[in-house]
């Protein structure tokens, strides 16, 4: 058996921790029909409803995602949702300080203008955040959003 000293043996446990903290920053992404039957085929244009705790811009972001793609897209509170609206896509944000804001979870949800709940979700989460861009990890999430809605 090896024998190390104290002080070796707490720098080893201390620098493994580290490496786990700082390589343990896998990021998923998933998507979740709430309603069966349910899709945005036939939708081309959206609604993102401003989230009044962002302090962010993304439902700005998540318009300019939508345009990239095609799609008519504005943002705003509900009152200023329009007529034309075919789908309404609401969403949460979680952050995380580490001497600047980081990303660590995002999920944006589509539900009828009429209606209250969401039929359709996608979802991104990370628990180490250091490198996550914004603008990435929106297009990420409404790629899967709009990708699970064609289905």
């Amino acid at each position: 058996m090896i024998r190390l000293p104290l002080k070796s043996a707490v720098r080893l446990v201390v620098l493994a921790w580290l490496a786990c903290v700082l390589f343990a920053g896998c990021a998923s992404t998933r998507t979740h029909v709430v309603e069966k039957g349910r899709n945005l085929e036939d939708v081309r244009r959206f609604f993102v409803l401003r989230n009044l705790k962002d302090n962010h811009g993304l439902d700005v972001r998540i318009v300019r995602a939508l345009r990239a793609r095609g799609f008519e897209a504005e943002s705003g509170p509900i009152t200023l949702l329009p007529d034309s609206a075919q789908a309404v896509l609401l969403y949460e944000d979680r952050w995380t300080w580490d001497f600047s804001d980081h990303m660590v979870y995002l999920k944006i949800s589509a539900r009828d203008p009429q209606t209250v709940f969401p039929y359709l979700s996608a979802s991104y989460q990370k628990q180490v955040a250091f490198t996550t861009r914004v603008d990435e990890v929106v297009d990420a999430v409404v790629g899967k959003l709009l990708a699970a809605g064609r289905k």
